[in-house]
């Protein structure tokens, strides 16, 4: 009731209801269309699904500038996985001109609101030397931080 009423945070959780299946019959066209009223509100989580749907192609064609702009506006909101979406993107030169320094700037942003994949990719980069002065310490801290959260790769 309250999604239908304009609410963009039931908006939002109406959509991720429709794109998991939970209660209801699995409709990422729906789904889509709840993400995109919670997103043109404001709505971060949306909009980062909204990114997620179009860099992946899943209830909507696939759109690698329509993915960067969604994530661009969760991102700056602070949300941390539209953050490491973006630091992707970047590091890929997925949809966008390749960008260590973006990349890295992007990842350092979700790494420290504590996302592990980000901590990854950043003692990665620091291991690498990639696009930041090679720094063995720095990639072992970062690398630390991310195995502490179980992220797999960090770990081995």
């Amino acid at each position: 009731k309250a999604a239908s009423q304009g609410d963009a945070h039931a908006q939002g959780n109406l959509g991720r209801t429709y794109q998991l299946g939970i209660g209801v019959k699995q409709d990422s066209m729906k789904a889509f269309e709840w993400f995109l009223k919670a997103a043109s509100q404001g709505h971060a989580q949306a909009q980062g699904s909204l990114g997620h749907m179009y860099q992946t192609g899943i209830g909507v064609k696939q759109d690698s500038k329509n993915a960067r702009d969604w994530f661009l506006k969760a991102a700056s909101q602070g949300d941390e996985k539209s953050q490491y979406q973006l630091g992707c993107l970047y590091y890929n030169g997925d949809g966008v001109k390749q960008d260590d320094i973006k990349a890295f700037d992007w990842f350092l942003k979700a790494a420290s609101q504590g996302h592990a994949d980000s901590q990854y990719y950043l003692g990665f980069i620091y291991k690498q030397g990639q696009g930041v002065k090679q720094d063995f310490v720095k990639a072992r801290e970062w690398y630390l931080k991310a195995a502490s959260q179980g992220q797999a790769e960090a770990q081995n």
